[in-house]
């Protein structure tokens, strides 16, 4: 990827359509340990992958904070069984989330995540309540004044106290994707503040008519009071007067779900691509890490 020109790559993005902000390369950047991409001779298309270097193996993994990775550009002139043998040749082991079906010999699962657009939308009675009862409180939800470092910090603190990845090295791939997308212009943000006390907000990306929504969260005790429903509720609002699809970010736990769609959130599927063609003693040592890692 380090011959990869990134005004290039962004140019086949912006060409492709209903490309998302995955493909961009300072999400590429923030996200992956490193990456690379299967790219045409005359470079009018290309295939970004995420890759990881450990213990003598270069191995393809879904990086943290994306969902999935697509081809971008002249997708027409791709040959996917040579892209696929290229792919397994390169890379001896793979997890591989993708947006599409791309390898035609390879066995998969299918993984979903939801979106919403204003002629579907509608709230369910749940989340009316909530709503209702956060109206009644005296928080307010505003966009203005929000200081994005502080933010996203809260997020990354609350967020640990369920999901201990957030308290690890690996939350700084996060905070990079909102420093970056904040400078290219693409960062939504939405706080809930008790006066002037910020308890909780939402992260979103918008890009090619999609509003993303990345991390967000509230105090619990706010939570309660429906703090989660009534900033969901704006966060979908702001970008339907932007004209923009809403895509809820593709988790795969089940109260996540069960919450989108309580906003009309409906089901979109992708593929996650997985092998395994790696030497006997580096299977041995996988599994140990796992283990230990576990």
């Amino acid at each position: 990827q380090k011959g990869i020109n990134r005004k290039d790559g962004d140019d086949l993005v912006e060409k492709t359509k209903n490309a998302s902000i995955y493909v961009l390369s300072f999400y590429l950047d923030a996200t992956a340990i490193e990456w690379e991409a299967y790219v045409a001779d005359d470079f009018s298309f290309a295939i970004p992958v995420g890759v990881v270097r450990k213990g003598g193996i270069t191995r393809v993994y879904p990086p943290l904070f994306q969902r999935y990775v697509e081809p971008i550009g002249d997708i027409s002139k791709i040959d996917w069984s040579e892209f696929e043998k290229s792919l397994l040749k390169r890379y001896p082991k793979g997890d591989l989330q993708a947006k599409s079906a791309i390898l035609p010999n390879t066995s998969f699962t299918n993984y979903i995540h939801q979106v919403v657009d204003k002629e579907k939308f509608k709230l369910k009675t749940q989340a009316k309540r909530m709503i209702k009862r956060f109206g009644q409180t005296n928080y307010e939800i505003r966009e203005e004044n929000i200081n994005t470092d502080e933010l996203s910090k809260l997020i990354a603190k609350e967020l640990s106290k369920k999901l201990p990845l957030y308290a690890t090295k690996d939350v700084q791939h996060l905070f990079e994707v909102v420093k970056k997308a904040e400078e290219n212009g693409y960062l939504y943000k939405v706080g809930v503040f008790e006066g002037d006390v910020l308890k909780g907000g939402l992260i979103g990306l918008k890009f090619n008519g999609q509003l993303l929504y990345l991390k967000g969260t509230a105090l619990e005790e706010l939570q309660q009071d429906g703090a989660m429903y009534a900033l969901m509720n704006h966060f979908i609002n702001y970008g339907f007067s932007q004209n923009c699809t809403i895509d809820f970010g593709g988790s795969r736990v089940k109260g996540i779900q069960f919450f989108n769609q309580r906003f009309s959130g409906e089901d979109v599927e992708y593929y996650n691509y997985s092998w395994d063609n790696s030497p006997l003693w580096f299977k041995l040592l996988f599994s140990i890490y796992r283990k230990i890692k576990a």
